[in-house]
């Protein structure tokens, strides 16, 4: 299961902004450093398929460090994308692309001048919304999508499944990485898939921290949508773009812009 993205807990102090340090920290990147790239090509070649000849340009949104903007390029689109974490993105610039990378809270992209009615499509994937603390700031990410968004533009939201990922939700493990030893609790509270995460620091400094997603159904995602001119047209299942069920590991939603905020 992944939550790639974590409330940070250090020294007993919760912060409503944890991912502006988190995403560049050292151990983020070790815990989260075995993403796929080949998995990252596979689903964008699956959905290359579906995808009308008019769709040239997208923005992936929380692009991390550029996996899924660089398969979007090698098929062929105008790929950019953005993301919070400044180190993130001088890997993404690192890689062989000519894709246009840049730091960018994604609250902010309802204010891009630049961007407006810009994108055929926008992708944000491998559940890289969700997580933060007041539901004003998760409408204030999908109005930046619908504002990027070309009228009839699509976006692509791929999001954990809440029946599959409860079901089998594993309450605790430990993860030896390189010179960090990660001790993992899940649960499901108030709300949010919640993981706990301890380590100590090769420096010897005890940190732990709290990662957690919302637990939105997909008819709750639908809703959301909706209610800022984002219509679903479709809900696939997994990466192979399989049929959608409870019992599915994913929820990939395809909405379609249909009213310009």
């Amino acid at each position: 299961m992944d939550y790639p993205q974590i409330c940070n807990i250090m020294k007993g102090e919760f912060n409503n902004e944890w991912f502006a340090a988190w995403f560049d920290s050292p151990a983020y990147h070790i815990l989260y450093g075995n993403r796929d790239n080949d998995e990252a090509l596979n689903l964008i070649k699956n959905l290359d398929v579906i995808l009308s000849s008019e769709i040239k340009k997208v923005l992936d949104v929380g692009c991390g460090a550029g996996r899924h903007v660089v398969a979007w390029e090698k098929l062929g689109y105008n790929a950019s994308g953005f993301d919070l974490s400044s180190e993130s993105i001088k890997l993404a610039k690192s890689k062989s692309t000519n894709a246009d990378f840049r730091v960018l809270d994604m609250r902010d992209l309802k204010n891009q001048t630049e961007w407006s009615d810009e994108f055929d499509l926008i992708s944000n994937l491998f559940t890289s919304f969700g997580y933060f603390s007041k539901e004003e700031e998760h409408k204030s990410v999908l109005i930046g999508f619908n504002h990027a968004l070309k009228p009839g533009g699509l976006l692509i939201l791929d999001y954990l499944n809440v029946p599959y990922s409860q079901s089998r939700l594993v309450p605790s493990e430990v993860v030896n990485i390189d010179n960090y030893t990660f001790m993992i609790e899940r649960y499901l509270k108030d709300g949010f898939f919640q993981k706990s995460i301890s380590f100590k620091s090769p420096e010897g400094e005890d940190f732990n921290f709290i990662e957690q997603v919302r637990a939105w159904t997909a008819n709750d995602l639908k809703i959301l949508l909706l209610d800022v001119g984002l219509q679903t047209e479709k809900i696939f299942g997994d990466y192979d773009l399989g049929d959608f069920s409870d019992d599915s590991p994913r929820c990939i939603i395809v909405a379609r812009k249909i009213l310009d905020l």
